[in-house]
């Protein structure tokens, strides 16, 4: 302590010091007072950091701030706040979007207010200087929801659109004046029809979510685990903000995603592994000592959604909670012990031969599973409901249910517990 007490006297400059305790408390008056405006600036200062963006946003959800995803019709290049008090999501912080297309955006915005849909935003936008990968990645991140039915669409029918744009420009180049603009009187594109999108079905959540944390670095408008929430009750003791610590001896069962794993070697030379789970509720830390890392290290993978049961205490560290782990499996290995079955709602006038082969290719490679597949088949004035033979069995995995729930619609593909 005395070498410590005098390192104190000299190590640190006393003025540094006094300039640091300032800041400080500069920093901390605006982050009370002005909570939205110094979490946009923070966030603007670090948006080429995605790893920072990710904890400043967790700090926004824990400060009760709402974030506006980006949007080409409200957004700007840096993080800002809008009249709502809401923090709108810099443009620029999306991936392989630069500044010089950021820029054409909002110029264009600027110029002739708020862009109507996918057609007119590629129409008025210098398309030059948007090329299609930089589109893709808005549509990707977000930012284009409010210009179309949805991300599928938007990305089904992007080619078209740029397409459109592109021989607009070249007419316009030419000098050469529009059919349609002359029937109308004038180039006036409000009397035009808009050009209609593909119709093709919605993404499944799982296929958004990656596309925003492939361009921003996080899951911004949802959260893989949503999916899971309706079956996890049937195998979790409660969501990660209920746990509490265990008796001795006795377990707990949680499932989350896994945010963080490793493996290390402590001083005795023995492996254990750490990992994080999230189940947007809250956070939990899992060690899995020497035994369990052995059975199990397989599993130690960021972005698995886990099911895990074992002893919970008080972390003196952290001064939250942690896991030790007596026994872990994945969400397939759940359903796998759990599941009674799956249910499948089908209409008369859904089925013709074209939805059979459909079916049958869907179910095929899933087959020879152990799990029961029921059908519930209605017609006006009739409804009945049985059970495909053995050989009809399946395993059900993510994949097998999103093609499903595609084929048939979400409503009517069910997961049978009890």
């Amino acid at each position: 302590f005395d070498l410590v007490e005098k390192f104190a006297g000299y190590g640190f400059n006393k003025s540094h010091s006094a300039a640091y305790a300032l800041v400080s408390y500069q920093t901390l008056w605006l982050k009370t007072h002005f909570p939205a405006e110094f979490m946009a600036a923070v966030m603007t200062a670090d948006m080429d950091n995605t790893d920072k963006i990710v904890t400043l946003v967790d700090e926004c959800h824990n400060m009760r701030l709402t974030i506006i995803p980006p949007d080409v019709n409200t957004g700007q290049y840096r993080f800002t706040v809008n009249e709502e008090g809401h923090i709108v999501y810099g443009i620029g912080a999306v991936k392989g979007v630069g500044e010089g297309p950021i820029e054409a955006i909002i110029e264009a915005r600027d110029a002739g207010g708020p862009f109507r849909d996918l057609f007119d935003f590629c129409n008025r936008v210098d398309i030059k200087r948007l090329n299609k990968r930089v589109m893709e990645k808005l549509i990707l991140a977000g930012a284009l929801d409010k210009l179309g039915p949805h991300r599928a669409a938007l990305m089904a029918s992007l080619e078209e659109a740029m397409k459109a744009a592109e021989q607009k420009a070249k007419a316009q180049a030419r000098g050469q004046d529009d059919l349609f603009g002359d029937l109308f009187g004038g180039d006036d594109d409000a009397v035009l029809p808009s050009p209609s999108f593909a119709d093709v079905a919605e993404w499944p959540d799982k296929v958004w979510l990656e596309g925003e944390r492939e361009t921003l670095g996080l899951y911004l408008t949802g959260h893989p685990i949503n999916m899971y929430l309706a079956e996890m009750k049937y195998y979790t003791s409660g969501k990660l903000s209920e746990v509490h610590p265990t008796e001795r001896g006795k377990t707990a069962t949680v499932a989350g995603l896994v945010i963080a794993a490793r493996t290390l070697v402590t001083k005795r030379g023995t492996r254990m592994g750490v990992l994080t789970l999230d189940d947007r509720s809250g956070r939990l830390d899992v060690t899995l000592f020497s035994e369990a890392l052995e059975r199990y290290e397989n599993l130690l993978e960021k972005d698995r959604i886990l099911v895990v049961t074992g002893e919970v205490s008080f972390d003196d560290f952290s001064g939250g909670l942690k896991m030790s782990a007596r026994e872990m499996m994945d969400i397939a290995d759940a359903r796998g012990r759990f599941l009674r079955g799956v249910r499948l709602q089908l209409s008369a006038d859904r089925l013709d031969t074209e939805f059979f082969r459909r079916f049958d290719e869907i179910m095929r490679p899933y087959r020879a599973g152990i799990c029961p597949v029921q059908v519930c088949y209605r017609k006006p004035g009739v409804q009945a409901s049985l059970q495909l033979g053995t050989e009809w069995r399946v395993t059900p995995t993510d994949q097998l249910l999103d093609d499903l729930r595609m084929l048939l619609g979400k409503q009517n593909v069910a997961l049978i517990f009890e």
